[in-house]
């Protein structure tokens, strides 16, 4: 290793140590070489120390950090094992993860820890295995009530309908019997979650079921600044996520915030229904 680099890292945490942590936060502009040298502090015998190492590294979205991450995964704190989580989940291509059996293993192993964070379960659903279902099963069996979310700006859901979305993901019949219930019949804040992690939803049927919340008008927190008029409404959500999702072709330009006219959203129906199995 570069011992510039070394001596750098080293100045940085002892800093941090003492409550410094602005010398940490300057090691993101080394870039993604620095990445290497942040290992050791992952397994520090200071929490602090170990959470600054990881807010560090999800800055990053080279795929070097995966393995650090992993690590982290496995943290004894709650916290640092769900930053680490979303950092994977929202910075990494998926497909890839799933190429590091030792990812699905230390996600397993975070969710016996207690780690119920949204993008920890989500993940796992990359992982197919007798051991990730029973996995997925026990932490539905024992969440109860418990509810989770997978950013602090987004929809708060109970723990078993995340865990839904994975089993679904791995052909679970009644996980997807539940999606295509809750798509209909769920909460706003349940059926926001479910269009905002439309890429982990595969089953034709959830996704013809989720499709109904292009008639759904009713307004919703996120897509523009809060007390912004006019309020994105969840038939937005629903358009921007299925076109993305799908790729479907449209000759209208979709982003997030934007307000669609009917025509505009009976054209992605349109699609949908000529376009998409049903199963």
């Amino acid at each position: 290793m570069n011992d510039d680099f070394t001596a750098q890292v080293n100045a940085a945490f002892a800093a941090a140590r003492e409550g410094d942590y602005e010398p940490v936060s300057r090691l993101g502009e080394q870039g993604a070489k620095i990445i290497p040298y942040l290992q050791p502090y992952l397994r520090d015998e200071s929490e602090m120390v170990r959470l600054q190492a990881v807010a560090l590294l999800t800055t990053f979205d080279d795929h070097a950090v995966a393995p650090l991450l992993t690590l982290a995964l496995v943290d004894p704190v709650q916290d640092i094992r769900a930053r680490a989580a979303l950092a994977l989940y929202e910075k990494q291509d998926p497909l890839k993860l799933a190429e590091r059996p030792e990812l699905g293993e230390a996600l397993r192993a975070s969710l016996d820890q207690g780690n119920d964070a949204a993008a920890a379960i989500l993940l796992l659903g990359y992982y197919p295995g007798e051991s990730t279902s029973a996995a997925l099963q026990a932490l539905s069996e024992r969440a109860g009530d418990a509810q989770t979310e997978l950013a602090a700006w987004t929809p708060v859901v109970p723990v078993a309908l995340v865990a839904a979305v994975s089993q679904s993901r791995l052909g679970d019949q009644a996980a997807r019997q539940r999606l295509m219930q809750v798509s209909v019949e769920g909460s706003l804040a349940e059926r926001e979650f479910l269009l905002s992690v439309l890429r982990e939803i595969d089953a034709p049927e959830v996704l013809h079921a989720l499709a109904r919340n292009l008639d759904a008008t009713t307004a919703i927190g996120g897509g523009v600044p809060s007390g912004a008029q006019p309020q994105w409404r969840l038939c937005d959500l629903a358009v921007v996520r299925f076109v993305q999702r799908l790729n479907l072709p449209v000759n209208f330009i979709v982003s997030e915030g934007r307000r669609f006219t009917p025509a505009e959203i009976d054209a992605v129906r349109q699609v949908i229904v000529g376009g998409l199995p049903r199963g």
